[in-house]
């Protein structure tokens, strides 16, 4: 994977108006996200019981696969990759038709095994989301997914999370324990909390690669989901503050090729000077060159060794600088 890859997520925010998630997937190209991701049920009564106290309104948030693939083709039609979280198994009928770049497990499904079988079955990469679970369950679904599963995706979705609750330092050790492994972020702070935007900056440090970030037209909007659930602009600074920190503080490339600022500093090092007068035909040696600053050091010498035992062809007074010219 080159450089990070930064998705968008509707979840539902969309609440089944297709027209609003249309916008959201146009914000998110516009933004400049790489994808989007959307949870997919086509059956209400294939993942929430009749009992839930929200089926109703859930009901009314599903699309149908008709509707999905109207989704789904306008997404790949404006150059964003799919992603897809799958929470029934008929929504895997859209891969028949539809490119979709990864499979994202939700936490709740963890243990859907018919589900988990499914989306194995797909070929398509997955991605893991690990928060509230421990070693041995990504152990397990390690082993279930073999080389399909790409990413782990670090973050909890308690709308808003407290940055200090989720425990970044995760993403270092996942990355030590799966070096195979891309390690991923979904960052849940609460959309007008700072660490919204300067978390993401934390987990990229740590090794993070992958971004998850919930998007909304308007801030605050009272919509499901909207917790933590940023704006457009917001989204282009997470990706402009992971371009600088990729270019500028982790690129290894050219750690040690000096900037014009870094060499002006560089110059400024003490150079050779006289210790005394000191005559034409005198042969430098330790006792008559010392080091010391002056205000335009170049043409000069920095490294008294190179002119010990040189012999001067002019005079020099003390502390006047030695300069080719003395040679």
């Amino acid at each position: 994977m080159n450089s990070f890859y930064l998705y968008t997520e509707t979840a539902f925010h969309h609440q089944g108006d297709l027209e609003f998630l249309k916008k959201l997937i146009l914000e998110s190209k516009n933004a400049g996200s790489k994808g989007i991701k959307f949870q997919v049920l086509t059956n209400i009564n294939d993942f929430v019981s009749t009992y839930h106290k929200a089926y109703k309104d859930l009901s009314s948030y599903c699309f149908s696969l008709e509707e999905w693939d109207q989704i789904f083709s306008y997404t790949a039609s404006i150059g964003l990759d799919i992603i897809m979280m799958p929470l029934n198994i008929e929504a895997l009928v859209l891969l028949k038709n539809h490119a979709v770049k990864y499979i994202d497990i939700h936490s709740v499904s963890f243990n859907d095994t018919r589900l988990l079988n499914a989306v194995r079955e797909s070929n398509i990469d997955i991605i893991l989301g690990v928060g509230g679970r421990t070693l041995d369950e990504i152990f397990i679904q390690k082993n279930n997914f073999g080389d399909k599963l790409k990413i782990l995706m670090v973050g909890f979705q308690s709308f808003p999370s407290k940055l200090e609750k989720i425990k970044l330092s995760k993403i270092e050790q996942l990355k030590c324990i799966f070096p195979e492994l891309e390690i991923g972020y979904a960052d849940h702070s609460s959309f007008d909390d700072k660490f919204s935007v300067l978390s993401n900056d934390y987990a990229r440090l740590l090794g993070a690669t992958v971004f998850e970030k919930h998007i909304s037209i308007t801030e605050g909007e009272d919509r499901v989901d909207a917790a933590s659930a940023v704006d457009p602009s917001k989204i282009t600074n997470i990706i402009d503050r992971l371009n600088f920190i990729e270019k500028f503080i982790i690129d290894k490339e050219d750690s040690f090729v000096m900037e014009e600022e870094e060499i002006t500093y560089r110059n400024r090092q003490l150079v050779c000077v006289a210790v005394e007068d000191l005559k034409s035909g005198e042969i430098l040696n330790v006792d008559t060159v010392a080091l010391k600053m002056i205000h335009d050091p170049s043409d000069c010498f920095k490294i008294p060794r190179q002119i010990h035992g040189k012999v001067l062809k002019k005079n020099i007074k003390k502390d006047h600088p030695f300069t080719s010219n003395h040679f």
